[in-house]
């Protein structure tokens, strides 16, 4: 069936964020463990491809979130193992992978990693609480994510790293706008903040009306649907496909009676998605060329 309205993700979608998200969410964990907290840096603790399986676990769709959880859960590794260097902190009980399926379920991201991590341990997971502040892990990402000319820009408040350059400037365009229909309306729900959206909108060159733009700013979080009924509903139109590379993103279309998209670049996540939709590609561009080619 071909869409009437086709609403995308950004990150992962429209734009590789490779380089610049997830390497964020690595250099936050990395920076909170051994300048806030004094551990020994021995070695990365999450490597910025491995920020995808919390992005499969769901509920990480904010990847503030996300840098709060895994630098919680990082810390709670260094208490429960007693080791003062990271290369010897990654390695400890639980692994990654062990946590991130443990957590494979609907709900806030921050909430199901507490949850698991108070189940394995209470006592620990509650001085793992205290060493956390999540206020600091937010201002440390967005900080690298910026760089300290565009953090004023961005997020309205004054570097305290001293990061000169922002991993933003390694963004990259994926989609192919001469694919795009003109009968076709589109759309962006996304997780990034108004003004990410803004930056990103600027590197794409790509014009589509506020009213279709569902950011962070609207207090509506993926999975929930409700950010592709108002594009539907702004439209008029009633079959509507969401493009996205998150559990979250396909939840929140599933949950809309849309169509679920995929974008899967390795093996594992394109199983993890399997079982929701078989509209599962390698990149935006290849749903597009799929898209041109339907007859209705």
């Amino acid at each position: 069936m071909k869409p009437e309205i086709i609403v995308f993700d950004i990150d992962g979608v429209l734009i590789d964020t490779s380089k610049s998200f997830r390497v964020a969410v690595s250099k936050t964990v990395q920076y909170y463990m051994t300048k806030v907290l004094g551990y020994e840096d021995t070695g990365i603790l999450i490597q910025p491809e491995e920020v995808q399986l919390f992005k499969l676990a769901g509920g990480f769709n904010d990847d503030w979130i996300l840098s709060q959880s895994a630098t919680l859960f990082f810390i709670y590794k260094a208490l429960k193992s007693g080791f003062k260097d990271t290369s010897s902190i990654r390695l400890s009980f639980p692994s990654l992978i062990k946590f991130t399926k443990a957590i494979s379920y609907e709900g806030d991201g921050l909430n199901k990693t507490r949850d698991y991590l108070a189940t394995l341990d209470g006592n620990i997971f509650y001085k793992a609480e205290e060493k956390l502040d999540r206020k600091l892990v937010t201002r440390i990402f967005q900080e690298i994510y910026a760089g300290s000319k565009y953090i004023r820009r961005l997020y309205g408040t004054e570097p305290i790293l001293g990061t000169e350059e922002g991993l933003w400037k390694n963004e990259e365009v994926i989609i192919d706008k001469s694919l795009l229909l003109d009968d076709i309306s589109y759309g962006i729900y996304t997780g990034r903040t108004a003004s990410e959206t803004e930056l990103a909108l600027e590197l794409l060159k790509l014009e589509i009306p506020p009213q279709a733009i569902v950011t962070m700013n609207s207090s509506i979080i993926k999975p929930n649907p409700k950010g592709l009924e108002i594009i539907r509903e702004y439209y008029k139109k009633n079959i509507l496909a969401f493009v996205g590379d998150s559990m979250d993103d396909v939840l929140a279309a599933v949950s809309a009676n849309a169509i679920p998209v995929a974008i899967a670049r390795d093996d594992f996540s394109k199983e993890r998605f399997s079982h929701y939709t078989e509209l599962v590609f390698s990149n935006v561009n290849e749903y597009l060329k799929y898209v041109r080619e339907l007859r209705i």
